[in-house]
């Protein structure tokens, strides 16, 4: 199974925001976009950074509750494991398992598609264990 069936399954959309980006910017559109990351692109498009909730909490943790006017960028995690979309599914399992990170941004020809995190594949798992589980059952009662 490749990265591609878990995104068709989950669906494209990603959060971005530019590096300038206020932190209480960052925080409304967490909300707002129910999600629990977006990734800070520059002009071009290309990957600067994530940033999730937990960024922003050591942020104030580290800075105060001044943080909600500094850019994002003074939080954002700079150091961004991507995957590619054609990539086996096992490949996010070992980027999320060995780097203990929640949140993989997905690639394309070099070019933000998606973003995977832990929910989705737990999700999507569960999902094919369900689907092998019904196709035993039909197997096993002899309807295949």
């Amino acid at each position: 199974m490749t990265v591609r069936a878990l995104l068709q399954n989950k669906g494209n959309f990603v959060s971005t925001v530019g590096p300038e980006t206020r932190v209480q910017e960052v925080m409304d559109q967490l909300e707002r976009d129910e999600v629990s990351a977006l990734v800070v692109v520059g002009e071009t498009g290309d990957i600067l950074g994530i940033v999730s909730g937990g960024d922003v909490v050591r942020g104030l943790n580290r800075l105060g509750p001044e943080i909600v006017e500094k850019p994002v960028m003074d939080v954002m995690t700079s150091e961004v494991f991507t995957c590619d979309i054609a990539e086996p599914l096992s490949a996010i399992y070992e980027l999320m398992d060995t780097n203990r990170i929640r949140h993989i941004p997905i690639l394309e020809a070099n070019r933000l598609r998606g973003i995977i995190n832990t929910l989705d594949v737990v999700k999507y798992r569960l999902r094919e264990i369900e689907n092998e589980a019904e196709a035993l059952k039909e197997y096993v009662s002899g309807r295949t």
